[in-house]
C-alpha cells in the first residue's frame, strides 16, 4: 500500500510512535514527523490521529481508497481549510491560498459577513460562503461517495477527588512534562512579558534545564502602555539570570504598507485588532534572527482559570460571548471594532442573531457534570468557550504571525493533558486565595519576584504614538474620499467621517476606539486583495 502526506507543524511523541512502528515491515525511514504520521496511517488508519501529540495539520492521498484524510491538532493551532468538488477537492492551509484558485467562488454572504464582525465562525465554516475549515481535533475524510467528519478527541467532565495539595502537585507535574517536551529539545527561548504566565514558564523553564534560558520583552520605548511591561520583566531576568534582549519597536513601522499588508495576509482574515497584531509580527521578525523557536505563555489564562471575574462567575443572565459582554459594558452594543458599520445593515444581515444563535451553540458543547454548583458550572462554560472560541482566533496573534516571521511558536499551556485535568479542578480550588489563577501563582511562588506574583494582569501592550493614530484617521479618509471602496457601501458614513475629521476620537475608550477603525479598514483592504464579492 502506498499513500502520501503533505504535513505542517511539530510532534510532541516521535520517540513513541517511531518505537510503535520499528517493527512494523512496512514502515520505511522515520525520520521525520511527516514520515511516521504517513506510516502511521498505514498502520492504524485515522486512528493514527489519536496517537498523535503536538500542534500539527496534515493532508493524506490514500490512492487505494481514493480518500484526502485532512486533520488538525487538537486545539486548532494549526489551520487548515478545503473545498470538496465534483471532480475532487482543493486544500490549503489558508483561505487567501484558496481564494486564489480559478475554481472557488469568493463569495461574502451575510453569514460570512457576521462570522467577519463576530470573530466567531459557525463550526467547520470559513468566513467565505464556499471555504470549509477542519475542526480541531476532527479528522475529515473525502471520498467520491461524500464527505465524513470525526472528532477524535474532547475534553470529558469528570469528578475531581484530589486535596489542594495533591491538586498543586499533579497540576505541576504535567506543566512540568509540557515544558519538558520543548525545552530539553534545544536552548530554550521564552518570550517574556512580565506577566504571570510568562514569568511563570520563563521561571519553569529555567528550573527544569538548569541554565538561564534567552528571554526576549517588547517595548516602544516611553510610549509602550500607561503599565509598562519593563520592570516586571527585568525583575525576572534578574532573579533568573536570563539572557535577555528587549526587542524595540518603532511606532513609525505600523504603519508602513508592506507590515500592513504582510500581517493581514498572515492573519487570513480582517479583525479590528490592529497593532495588537501588527507590534507581534514586528516583534517575532527581530525574534526570529536570534532563535527559530520560542515559547510563550499563551493559553494559561484559559487553563488555569483567569478568565473569570466575581461578577462574571456570579451573574446567571448572560446573552452572549463574556467577551462580547465585556465590550458592551464599554457602551460597544455590537461588540468590538463594529461601530462604524451601518446599524440597518446589521439588522438585514441578522448580527445579533448570528451571535446569539453562535452563544448556544457553543454552549451546548460545553461538559458538564450532574449537579455541579453553579460558580463551578459558570467556570466552565466561559474556560471552554473562551478555548474553543476565542483561543483559536487569539492564537492568530502568535502562531501564524510568528510563523509568517519566520518564528516558530509553541505553547505548553496547550496541552491536552493539563487542559483535560485543570477543566475539572472546582472554581474555588483554582481561587482558593481569593485570586485568578491561584494554582499557577502558588506553582510559580519560589521562582519569581514578589511584584511579578502580584501584579494584575494587563492586555498586551500598545502604541500612544500620535503619528500612529493620525495614520488610521488618514486612511479612513481615503476609504470614505473613495466611491469604489468595497467596504464603503456597509458603513454610517457620516459616523465614519468623524472620524477621519477628527482623530481624538480614537482616543474613546483607549484601544477599543481605535478598535473601530481598525475593524474598516480591515476589511477594505481584505475585500480588495482577495478579490473578494459581497453577495449581501
Amino acid at each position: 500500500m502506498i499513500a502520501a502526506i503533505t504535513f505542517d507543524g511539530v510532534l510532541y511523541n516521535t520517540a513513541q510512535l517511531r518505537s510503535a512502528l520499528a517493527a512494523d515491515h512496512r514502515a520505511g525511514a522515520l525520520d521525520t514527523d511527516a514520515d511516521l504520521v504517513l506510516h502511521g496511517y498505514l498502520r492504524w488508519g485515522c486512528a493514527v490521529a489519536e496517537r498523535l501529540e503536538g500542534l500539527f495539520a496534515f493532508a493524506l492521498w490514500d490512492p487505494e481508497a481514493s480518500e484526502l484524510v485532512l486533520c488538525r491538532d487538537r486545539f486548532g493551532v494549526k489551520p487548515l481549510s478545503y473545498l470538496p468538488l465534483p471532480d475532487g477537492a482543493l486544500f490549503a492551509s489558508e483561505t487567501f491560498a484558496l481564494a486564489a484558485h480559478p475554481l472557488v467562488d469568493n463569495e461574502l454572504d451575510a453569514q460570512g459577513l457576521c462570522s467577519a464582525l463576530a470573530q466567531v465562525r459557525r463550526p467547520g465554516h470559513s468566513v467565505l460562503r464556499a471555504v470549509r475549515e477542519v475542526r480541531p481535533a476532527h479528522l475529515v475524510r473525502l471520498r467520491p461517495d461524500g464527505v465524513s467528519e470525526h472528532r477524535y478527541w474532547a475534553l470529558q467532565a469528570r469528578p475531581h477527588t484530589e486535596g489542594l495539595p495533591a491538586t498543586i502537585s499533579t497540576a505541576r507535574g504535567l506543566l512540568d512534562e509540557a515544558i519538558a517536551r520543548e525545552a530539553d529539545a534545544r536552548p530554550a527561548a521564552v518570550l517574556l512579558s512580565g506577566g504571570l504566565d510568562s514569568s511563570a514558564l520563563t521561571g519553569l523553564v529555567a528550573e527544569r534545564t538548569g541554565a538561564a534560558p534567552r528571554t526576549f520583552t517588547v517595548s516602544f520605548g516611553d510610549t509602550a502602555a500607561s503599565v509598562p511591561d519593563r520592570p516586571f520583566a527585568q525583575a525576572v531576568v534578574e532573579q533568573l539570570g536570563c539572557d535577555h534582549r528587549e526587542i524595540l519597536v518603532d511606532p513609525a513601522t505600523l504603519t508602513d504598507r508592506r507590515t500592513l499588508d504582510a500581517v493581514l495576509a498572515a492573519k487570513d482574515f480582517p479583525s479590528p485588532f490592529g497593532d495588537k497584531n501588527l507590534t507581534p509580527y514586528l516583534f517575532y521578525r527581530q525574534v526570529a534572527a536570534h532563535t527559530p523557536v520560542a515559547l510563550s505563555g499563551e493559553a494559561a489564562d484559559a487553563v488555569f482559570g483567569g478568565l473569570i471575574s466575581e461578577e462574571e462567575r456570579a451573574s446567571t443572565e448572560h446573552r452572549t460571548f463574556p467577551w462580547i459582554e465585556r465590550a458592551q459594558a464599554f457602551g460597544l452594543a455590537n461588540g468590538i471594532g463594529n461601530d462604524l458599520f451601518d446599524q440597518g445593515l446589521l439588522r438585514d444581515i441578522g448580527f445579533a442573531d448570528f451571535c446569539a444563535e453562535r452563544y448556544q451553540e457553543a454552549r451546548q458543547e460545553v461538559p458538564h457534570l450532574p449537579g455541579a454548583p453553579a460558580d463551578d458550572r459558570r467556570a466552565r462554560e466561559i474556560d471552554h468557550l473562551h478555548m474553543t472560541r476565542l483561543y483559536e482566533q487569539a492564537v492568530n496573534h502568535s502562531e501564524r504571525l510568528a510563523a509568517a516571521a519566520g518564528l516558530q511558536v509553541r505553547f505548553p499551556f496547550s496541552d491536552h493533558r493539563l487542559y483535560g485535568y485543570l477543566y475539572n479542578v472546582p472554581w474555588r480550588m483554582k481561587s482558593f486565595d481569593g485570586r485568578d489563577k491561584s494554582l499557577l501563582r502558588t506553582i510559580a511562588r519560589d521562582l519569581l519576584p514578589a511584584s511579578v506574583l502580584d501584579r494584575p494582569k494587563v492586555p498586551f501592550p500598545i502604541t500612544y504614538h500620535a503619528g500612529y493614530k493620525q495614520s488610521l484617521a488618514d486612511r479612513l479618509r481615503v476609504v470614505l474620499d473613495d466611491r469604489d471602496a468595497p467596504v464603503r457601501p456597509l458603513l454610517d458614513l457620516p459616523k465614519a467621517r468623524q472620524i477621519a475629521d477628527d482623530p481624538r476620537r480614537l482616543d474613546r475608550g483607549g484601544w477599543l476606539g481605535r478598535a473601530d477603525t481598525e475593524m474598516v479598514l480591515q476589511l477594505d483592504s481584505w475585500l480588495r486583495t482577495r478579490r473578494i464579492r459581497t453577495a449581501l
